[in-house]
C-alpha cells in the first residue's frame, strides 16, 4: 500500500514538474519574442528617423543652381515705400547706376545698373532732384516715349522713342544705339528700366551726372540688338512687360527649351 501511494506521489510530482517546466519555457519564449519585437521596432523607428533627418539635411544643404542664386541676390534689397535711392548717370559710359542707403544712411549700396543713351545736351555734372512723371509723353521731334521721369527741365529719364503713342511703333534703329550717345539730351532706357525708375524712384530722388571710364560696380549691361528681327518683333521693346508684346512669347519658348535641356541632362 505504501509503495502504491509513493508511486502515485511520484507521478503527481512528475506531472507538476512537467507543467511548471512548460510554463517557464513558455514565459522565456514569450519574453524573448517581446524583446526581439521591441528591438525590431526601436531599430526600425530609429532608422526611419535618421533617414528622414539625413534626407532633410541633404535637401537644405543642396547647392542652389545659378538661377536660384541670381534670384536670391536680386532679393537682398527689399523695396518698400520708405526705400530711398540715389541715381548716378555716367554719361561717358552711358550707364545708370542706382544706390540705396547703408546702415549709416549713406548711399553706398549698389542696387541696379542700366544701359542708357545720353546726348549732346545731357548735363555733364551736378546733382538734380526728380519731380513729375508720366506713362506717355511727347518728346522733341514729336515722338513719344514711355515712363518718363523728369530730372531737370527738359532732361528726362524715358524709354527709347516711338513714332506714335503706341507700343508697337518703337524706333528700333534707335533702340540698337542703347549704350552709346544718341539722344538730344534725355537719358534713354529700355522700357523695363524706365518703368523701374518710374515705379520706385519718387519725386525728390537725387540724380548725379559724372564721367568715368569705370562704368560702375556692376559693369556695363548690354542691350539686345533688334533691327534685324522680323517686322512683328522689332517694333516692340523686348523688355516691355505688356502681355501683347510678341517678345514675351519668344522668351517663353526659349525658357521651355532650356528647361527641356536641363531635364535631359
Amino acid at each position: 500500500m505504501k509503495n502504491k501511494i509513493f508511486t502515485i506521489m511520484l507521478i503527481v510530482l512528475g506531472i507538476v514538474i512537467v507543467m511548471y517546466g512548460g510554463m517557464c519555457i513558455s514565459m522565456i519564449v514569450n519574453k524573448s519574442n517581446v524583446i526581439i519585437n521591441e528591438n525590431d521596432y526601436v531599430r526600425e523607428a530609429s532608422s526611419n528617423v535618421v533617414e528622414t533627418e539625413n534626407d532633410y539635411e541633404e535637401y537644405v544643404q543642396e547647392p542652389e543652381n545659378e538661377i536660384q542664386v541670381k534670384l536670391y541676390e536680386n532679393r537682398k534689397i527689399e523695396i518698400n515705400n520708405d526705400t530711398k535711392f540715389y541715381i548716378k548717370v555716367n554719361y561717358l559710359q552711358n550707364v545708370v547706376n542706382i544706390y540705396t542707403e547703408d546702415e549709416r544712411g549713406e548711399f553706398t549700396v549698389p542696387v541696379k545698373a542700366m544701359v542708357c543713351s545720353t546726348g549732346v545736351s545731357t548735363p555733364t555734372q551736378g546733382v538734380y532732384k526728380m519731380s513729375d512723371r508720366g506713362v506717355w509723353g511727347m518728346m522733341v521731334g514729336r515722338v513719344w516715349a514711355q515712363y518718363y521721369s523728369r530730372i531737370n527741365g527738359v532732361i528726362l529719364f524715358h524709354s527709347v522713342p516711338y513714332t506714335a503713342k503706341s507700343k508697337n511703333s518703337l524706333e528700333y534703329w534707335e533702340y540698337d544705339k542703347l549704350g552709346t550717345s544718341a539722344s538730344a539730351g534725355c537719358v534713354r532706357l529700355t522700357v523695363q528700366d524706365a518703368k523701374w525708375i518710374y515705379d520706385y524712384c519718387k519725386a525728390g530722388t537725387q540724380v548725379e551726372f559724372y564721367a568715368d571710364e569705370d562704368p560702375g560696380p556692376f559693369g556695363k549691361p548690354e542691350a539686345t540688338k533688334i533691327s534685324e528681327s522680323d517686322e512683328t518683333h522689332r517694333v516692340w521693346d523686348p523688355t516691355d512687360p505688356d502681355d501683347k508684346n510678341p517678345w514675351r512669347e519668344s522668351k517663353k519658348l526659349i525658357i521651355s527649351t532650356n528647361e527641356m535641356i536641363n531635364f535631359l541632362l
